[in-house]
This record gives structure tokens, C-alpha cells and sequence, in this order.
């Protein structure tokens, strides 16, 4: 009876993954600290910046929901299957990422100037104070480095494409003029499947992740046998139909039209979903050595 409730119990189940009053305090006082910065950051924004809502500011918003998605993936795998080492994030961690990527799925919805400056702004106060945090507790690990690199590429590929300073604006080097230029070629209507060059090249692509998840688990490329890679892979492109069927159905009943851009869409949910396989084999493969 001891033993099923140590099972069950919670408090060290949530301990274990490091869910406690003193970590949820640290992270209510770091989302404190991004709301003021958010703040801040939101109300220059406002007043030196203008903002195009134009399909470069629409596909920063993906781009930072495939990253985000990435990072929750990352924590869940790392707080599961690593139990030896010290995870990057922790599960505190997951309100203000889901917050974030509620925000930045907005913005993909309804691309308009001040949720963008309104995005971009939490962006950036969310990396700044946690880099800050991070470097005060002396735990700012290679992990935050490469985070904190991708954020920053995302903000200056939204910079580049759709911001423009008032000043360059009043003197005609508005953003709005470059992303007119961009708007006169025809869209082709989407179809709710993918070409073949596409789909050979996503079969090819789940392949060689197989191969290369069988090798991260320690196999020699003479131990690879041909029925796990066709498995594995198999595997891989069904999660990635399930994740891109799911959102393309709903927008069909929601608008009786297919969701734009899906090829693209499939890429990025193909590079999460094997990005997941991959780092959860890599993670399982380290607590066995």
C-alpha cells in the first residue's frame, strides 16, 4: 500500500520536476518583470516605429509559433527523459511561453500594426529578462545562447520586412513602399495536398532522420535494419499529417477554403515533429551511457 502511494504521490512527482511555491514565485516575478518590459518596450515602439502588415510580418508570426512549439517540446522531452542533468527550462516556464505563442497565433490571425509591435515587444522583454535572470543566477547555460541567437534573427527578419522608422517614413523610405512592390504577383489557389517534388522530398528528408535516430541510438550503419527506418519514418510523416490536417480541416469549415501556404506549413511541422523524434532519441540515448 506504501508503495502504490508513492506512486501517486504528487507533491514529489511535481518536486521531481521542479514545480514547487519557491519556483513558481521566481517565475510569477520573471513574467512581472516581462510585463514591465513588455510595457515599456510596447510604448516606444509606438512612438518611433511604424509597422506594415504585410506577409513578411505574418510570417514572423509563424516562424516564431515553430519555434516556440519547439521550445515547449524541448522542455517536456528534457524534464521527462534527462533526469540525471539539470533541464535548460523548467515546466514554470510553460505559462509564459504558452503566453507568447497565444499572442504571436493572434498576430498569424489578424496581422495588425500594434498586436505586431505588441508581439515583438513581449519577444523581447520576455529574452531580456530571462537572459538577465539567467545571468544572475550564474545558470545562463549554451542552450539560452542559442535561444536568445534565434530570437534575434527572428526580430531582425521582421525588422528587414515589415519596420520602418517615423522618420524614414516622413521621408518616403517607408516600409509600405517596398511591401506594395511585393503585392503584384498572382497567388495560385491552394490545393489540400502537397506536389510530388514535395513529397518525395519530405519521404527522403523522414528517411535520412531515421537513419540518422538509429545511429544517436548507438547502431553501426550495418545494424540499421530497413524495416525500422520504413517504421520510424512511416511514423514521422504521420505525426506531421496529423499535425498539418488538423489546422487545415478547421480553416475549411471555418472559411470553406483551403488553408494558404500549406506546403510551407507542412515543412515547419515536419521540422518540429522530427525535431522532437530526434531530441527525444538523443536525450534517451545519454541516461543510458
Amino acid at each position: 500500500m506504501e508503495t502504490l502511494l508513492r506512486a501517486f504521490d504528487l507533491t514529489a512527482a511535481l518536486n521531481s520536476r521542479g514545480i514547487s511555491f519557491a519556483s513558481l514565485g521566481e517565475a510569477y516575478l520573471v513574467f512581472i518583470g516581462t510585463c514591465i518590459a513588455t510595457a515599456a518596450l510596447f510604448s516606444a515602439a509606438r512612438k518611433h516605429l511604424v509597422v506594415a502588415p504585410n506577409r513578411q510580418s505574418r510570417n514572423y508570426a509563424l516562424y516564431v509559433i515553430a519555434v516556440l512549439c519547439t521550445l515547449l517540446i524541448a522542455t517536456a522531452l528534457e524534464n521527462e527523459l534527462s533526469a540525471a542533468a539539470v533541464p535548460t527550462l523548467r515546466y514554470v516556464a510553460y505559462p509564459q511561453i504558452a503566453f507568447l505563442l497565444a499572442l504571436h497565433i493572434w498576430i498569424a490571425y489578424r496581422t495588425e500594426p500594434w498586436l505586431i509591435q505588441l508581439g515583438a515587444s513581449s519577444l523581447v522583454g520576455s529574452a531580456l529578462v530571462a537572459a538577465s535572470a539567467a545571468a544572475a543566477t550564474e545558470s545562463f547555460r549554451v542552450a539560452h545562447g542559442a535561444a536568445l541567437l534565434v530570437i534575434v534573427g527572428l526580430l531582425a527578419f521582421l525588422w528587414y520586412g515589415a519596420i520602418s522608422t517615423k522618420r524614414a517614413f516622413v521621408a518616403a523610405a517607408s516600409i509600405y513602399v517596398r511591401s506594395k512592390e511585393n503585392l503584384g504577383a498572382a497567388v495560385a489557389p491552394q490545393k489540400p495536398w502537397l506536389g510530388v517534388p514535395h513529397c518525395a522530398a519530405l519521404v527522403a528528408a523522414s528517411v535520412a532522420l531515421a537513419v540518422a535516430n538509429s545511429l544517436l541510438r548507438g547502431r553501426g550503419l550495418e545494424e540499421i535494419a530497413a524495416v525500422d527506418v520504413a517504421v520510424e519514418s512511416g511514423v514521422l510523416m504521420l505525426v506531421t499529417t496529423l499535425v498539418c490536417g488538423v489546422p487545415a480541416v478547421t480553416y475549411w469549415f471555418a472559411r470553406k477554403a483551403w488553408m494558404p501556404e500549406l506546403t510551407r506549413f507542412a515543412w515547419l511541422a515536419w521540422i518540429v515533429v522530427g525535431f522532437a523524434f530526434t531530441y527525444g532519441n538523443y536525450l534517451t540515448s545519454l541516461a543510458k551511457t
